[in-house]
């Protein structure tokens, strides 16, 4: 049986709907009803429940904030909303926290309750097959998939966003999972940039979320703004930085570049970044290697000075820290992998 919740401000209403579904012909049975967002959540971490019809206009917690709070306690639980909105827009604002539907008060005691709870089943039938791969997927995985997405390097580092995008093509989260956490990121950017909130369109999949991710990274990338803006300047300097990394660049070039001190630099780079202003230089220039060997048939030593190095034997040492062997047995690996 699916254990529904109902959620409403008004006890009259509660009961109502409670009395007006066939809720035993369609596999439904109703454990318990509350009046607002805090009593439900309350209940929740109590009783076993896996559809919740909520209000959306309530005291104390709202069904929105409920919607939200729940979605992260308990990310199986899906949601009925009741509501006298019928904008598209709004509902698609439910959906994203777990929706499966939504009926409005308004017309519920003209409309057929069994065409009602038809459509709810057979939603929530489809959405629990997408649970279920959910559950199954790779934790581990999808912990470090998202630590990636939230630590904001994919911004700066141009390889390192394309290998991630290539991992969450392969790895295909669910899509309202994925979303939540860009729904994050953006939120933390717009933050960082002092600018108003980025509207994310809907999303039907995951590779059409990635080509919006990549236009708006372009964006944020090009962002002008008369404000003095630290975030803002640490983009500016990563750009200089991707433009020249294979010839010599220091920090200090860079900070008077940009309007910073060389102390101060390096402390701000630090922290939005995530990596030394040297780590950073070093992460690029064995990228541009890695890409080389496996896709040239030049020399270690004439790939060790494209990159940025002047000493091959440094280069060979970094490339080992970084790539965990050395040149020549990366592409030998990289070559037997693609044939």
């Amino acid at each position: 049986m699916i254990k529904v919740l109902i959620v409403d401000d008004d006890k009259l209403a509660r009961k109502g709907i409670i009395a007006l579904l066939n809720w035993e012909k369609y596999g439904m049975q109703v454990v318990g009803d509350v009046q607002n967002g805090k009593a439900a959540l309350d209940f929740i971490r109590q009783y076993e429940v896996d559809l919740v019809f909520v209000d959306i206009d309530m005291p104390e917690m709202d069904g929105i904030e409920f919607m939200e709070k729940c979605s992260e306690e308990k990310p199986e639980i899906r949601f009925v909303v009741l509501t006298f909105y019928e904008e598209f827009s709004y509902v698609q604002s439910t959906i994203r926290l777990g929706g499966l539907d939504y009926i409005s008060k308004a017309s519920l005691e003209f409309t057929d309750s069994d065409s009602i709870l038809e459509r709810i089943e057979k939603k929530y039938g489809e959405r629990n097959k997408n649970v279920s791969k959910t559950k199954t997927e790779n934790e581990e995985g999808w912990n470090q998939l998202k630590k990636k997405w939230r630590s904001l390097y994919w911004i700066f580092d141009t390889i390192y966003y394309e290998e991630l995008v290539e991992e969450t093509r392969t790895y295909n989260p669910d899509i309202r999972r994925m979303e939540r956490q860009i729904i994050q990121c953006i939120g933390k950017i717009d933050e960082l940039l002092e600018r108003h909130d980025t509207e994310l369109p809907w999303f039907e999949s995951v590779e059409e979320m990635l080509e919006w991710i990549d236009k708006i990274r372009k964006e944020y990338r090009n962002y002008e703004t008369d404000r003095e803006n630290e975030f803002m300047s640490i983009i500016k300097a990563v750009n200089i930085v991707e433009r020249d990394f294979t010839h010599h660049i220091h920090a200090s070039e860079v900070a008077s570049q940009i309007g910073f001190s060389r102390s101060y630099f390096s402390v701000k780079f630090k922290k939005y970044v995530g990596s030394t202003f040297g780590d950073f230089i070093q992460n690029l220039r064995i990228q541009k290697a890695q890409q080389m060997l496996a896709e040239t048939d030049l020399s270690v030593t004439d790939i060790a000075y494209e990159s940025g190095y002047e000493d091959v034997y440094y280069f060979n040492r970094i490339f080992r820290e970084k790539a965990q062997c050395s040149p020549n047995e990366y592409r030998k690996r990289e070559r037997r992998e693609n044939r």
